[in-house]
């Protein structure tokens, strides 16, 4: 097992680097955010939805590092990195030396952990800080004391400035915290009362950026996705071990065993106990040690499932971050509880071959088309020339790879006819709803004159059939028919783009208008 983990260390450490894809909307949203000033970010979050605390960090290390995709991404990777041996410290504290080399493994290879490693944005510091919460919970149990308790306040403000799900998180474990004050003893039952003080603390810490999600729960949500059902939330588990870069893509069969493996050892880690060499008695009840981690993990997704349902906005898969690593310690104790050496190495092998297949392939996947576009653009669009966004939430990547020192565009996006380079979330529903592609495609026109536009577009986003509108009521308005410089592929890219010319010849005769 050992050998099997040093190689899912040393190659996931590698791909937590290494990837070929361009940025996509959430990513260039992000640095375009954090690259204002640090006194401007918390207003710009306002328009956004999100916590500070990666926008001011990525701030600051671009400040150091840079502004290549490569150098950016670094600061996921780095958080990645540092989880693996805080990982198997806090393992190997709590549960013992074999389950903390699986669980170190596990992490090292998981392709949602390589992914989010590799881009811009907070779930793998996310991660980062559970994995710390983790060890801060166990420690303060072992042996209340108040710098311990600090410790853990202190993470609990970060998480908080971190990702809103953390709020559901902190709910659950304050709800356990709570049973052993209550039920506990002896030291267990002090650390439960210093535990609940120290989720206090850090709420309290958390109170001045309250006033910001107050208004953002208010006025930006997430209007490109539905309520989730049901059926969604249990979907929500093949993204353990499938690349986030594709979506909507039928499981192949490789993937379909990866899920099976991450179903069944989280079964085995809840439930099971050893019985013989070759036999396992699954308790209804879970093992002791495992119940708290089990009841954690249920109850987050759980309350994080009924509040998008009762706020009707997004359940996304990346904002599990926050039980992943007890999700990833699950599956470390399911692995162990095989009733044979031979039988744990053969199961951590099948996940780590199965896990580094997947994240070798994801290190590939193109996120975006934002940069085959901008290569077109640039051969082949005019500068200055009039280039429609459709719908805006294509335009923080695109505009990253178009606008260049020597390539100067002016850049529409719809809804709002503003420049598309931060994506504006506050009342977005009602903006669509305002904006008529027939009016938008007019001023459009009436913009451009007789010289020629441009339009990027893409389905999806949840305004397609208004993308697809827009194109027509562009035809009618200026009688041009476009000619596509480049075709949209969905399949391949996580956010596909097409490009349309729409420019004036001699053998397109004018419509009237």
């Amino acid at each position: 097992m050992v050998a099997i983990c040093a190689v899912d260390v040393v190659v996931g450490v590698y791909y937590r680097f290494t990837t070929t894809s361009k940025m996509w909307l959430d990513e260039a949203q992000t640095v375009n955010i954090a690259s204002y000033p640090l006194r401007s970010i918390g207003q710009k979050l306002r328009h956004d939805g999100a916590p500070p605390l990666y926008y001011y960090l990525l701030h600051v290390w671009m400040g150091v590092f840079g502004h290549s995709d490569s150098a950016i991404r670094a600061l996921s990777g780095v958080f990645g990195v540092l989880a693996l041996p805080l990982m198997w410290w806090v393992v190997r504290r709590g549960f013992g030396r074999l389950e903390a080399i699986a669980a170190l493994a596990v992490l090292a290879s998981s392709p949602f952990a390589v992914y989010f490693a590799t881009e811009t944005r907070m779930y793998s510091l996310v991660v980062l800080l559970v994995v710390a919460g983790i060890g801060a919970v166990q420690a303060l149990l072992s042996r209340p004391t108040v710098p311990r308790a600090a410790l853990l306040a202190v993470l609990t403000a970060l998480l908080l400035y971190t990702h809103y799900w953390a709020l559901y998180l902190l709910v659950v474990v304050g709800c356990w915290l709570l049973v052993v004050a209550w039920r506990g003893s002896g030291e267990r039952r002090r650390g439960g009362v210093y535990g609940l003080a120290a989720l206090v603390v850090g709420s309290i810490l958390w109170l001045p950026w309250v006033p910001t999600f107050l208004y953002q729960r208010a006025h930006t949500g997430t209007p490109w996705s539905a309520a989730p059902t049901l059926a969604a939330a249990f979907g929500w588990f093949a993204s353990f071990v499938v690349n986030e870069s594709v979506q909507a893509e039928t499981l192949s069969l490789h993937l379909e065993l990866a899920l099976l493996c991450f179903i069944v050892l989280l079964v085995f880690g809840f439930a099971a106990t050893p019985a013989g060499r070759y036999k396992l008695d699954l308790l209804l009840t879970g093992q002791p040690r495992a119940r708290v981690l089990g009841a954690v993990a249920i109850g987050t997704l759980a309350v994080g499932w009924l509040a998008s349902r009762e706020a009707g906005t997004a359940f996304q898969a990346r904002y599990s971050s926050v039980v992943f690593p007890v999700l990833v310690i699950l599956v470390a104790l399911g692995i162990v509880s095989l009733p044979s050496r031979w039988l744990q190495a053969g199961a951590l092998a099948l996940v780590s071959v199965l896990a580094l297949w997947t994240t070798h392939w994801g290190a590939h996947v193109q996120r975006s088309q934002a940069g085959k576009v901008a290569v077109v653009m640039h051969a082949q669009v005019p500068l200055g020339s009039i280039v429609v966004v459709c719908p805006d939430q294509l335009g923080p990547s695109l505009l990253r790879y178009a606008v260049a020192p020597a390539y100067h565009y002016r850049f529409v996006g719809y809804p709002r006819f503003t420049n598309p380079s931060i994506v504006d979330w506050v009342d977005y529903k009602h903006a669509l709803d305002a904006t008529s592609p027939q009016a938008f495609a007019k001023a459009v026109t009436t913009l451009a004159g007789d010289k020629p536009f441009y339009l990027v577009w893409s389905v999806g986003y949840g305004v397609h059939q208004t993308c697809a509108e827009l194109r027509g009521q562009l035809i009618n308005a200026s009688g041009r028919h476009p000619t596509q410089l480049v075709a949209g592929r969905r399949f391949v890219y996580y956010q596909s783009m097409n490009l349309l010319e729409y420019k004036p010849t001699s053998l397109t005769p004018a419509l009237p208008k």
